[in-house]
Order: structure tokens, then sequence, then C-alpha cells
């Protein structure tokens, strides 16, 4: 059988990954929007602290803890040594009932935050298009794996 005349393909050229910086600060800012909602905490506090904090706030180390088998941090109790006896006195809620306090709280913020701050980052992007080019095409010549 003849071979058939086609042309060979050049291979694709591979465009390097870059970083998209304004893409992480919008997500970042939505993610702190979600954990303000529903764990009453901004998203440096959900992820870094280690410390007690108030009982309406859940951090991911008492998300963790509670999935475990452990306490999620939002309720405990109080031992009170009084007129020769011991007391103890629960304190706070279980973990369903602060993350509705939190909703009722910080649910209408939320909504209008996850609402508010894509239109607002598609907005600025459009007026800022010229001036973002412009960088981009500068840290791609710099060899910069980003863009702005």
């Amino acid at each position: 059988m003849a071979r058939r005349k086609t042309s060979r393909k050049t291979p694709r050229t591979r465009t390097p990954k870059t970083l998209n910086v304004a893409g992480i600060l919008e997500s970042g800012m939505i993610a702190s929007a979600v954990t303000k909602g529903f764990f009453n905490v901004n998203i440096g506090d959900f992820v870094m602290s280690t410390g007690a904090m108030n009982q309406n706030q859940i951090t991911a180390r008492e998300l963790i803890s509670g999935l475990t088998g452990g306490s999620y941090g939002t309720s405990g109790s109080l031992n009170i040594n009084a007129g020769g006896g011991n007391y103890t006195i629960a304190t706070g809620a279980d973990f369903g009932t602060t993350v509705k306090e939190n909703l009722s709280n910080n649910g209408g913020k939320m909504i209008a935050s996850l609402v508010l701050i894509p239109v607002g980052f598609k907005v600025v992007s459009k007026l800022t298009s010229k001036p973002r080019s412009m960088i981009n095409r500068t840290a791609k010549m710099a060899g910069l794996p980003m863009r702005v």
C-alpha cells in the first residue's frame, strides 16, 4: 500500500506555567469571606491559629480535632470549688449550633462578599488591562513565571 502524502505536523510548543497574582488574591479574599461566615475567623487565623480563641470561633486545628474524636473547641466546662463541693458548669454550644450562630451573624456579609469580590476583580481587571499587559510583557521578557 502506498504511503499517504500528508505533511508532518510540527510539535506544539508548551508555554510555561505562570502564576496569576490577581487570581491568588481573589481566591484568598473569597476563602477569608467563607471562613468568616462559617467559622467567625479570617483565613489567616483559621489556618495558623494554635491558641484558644472565643467559643464562637472555630479554627482548622479545632475542626480536625473534632473530626478525629476530640472537641471542636466550641464548648467546654468550668469546675468551681465552692461551699465545700465541686460544681461543673457547661459552657458554649455544640459545633452545629455555633456554625448556625456564625451564619446568622455573618451570613449576609459573606454572601455579599461572594458576589461582589469577583465582580470587583472583573471591573478592575478591565480598567487596568493596558498597564497590566505591559507589566506582564516585561515580566515575560525577564523570565518571571507570573502574571498580574
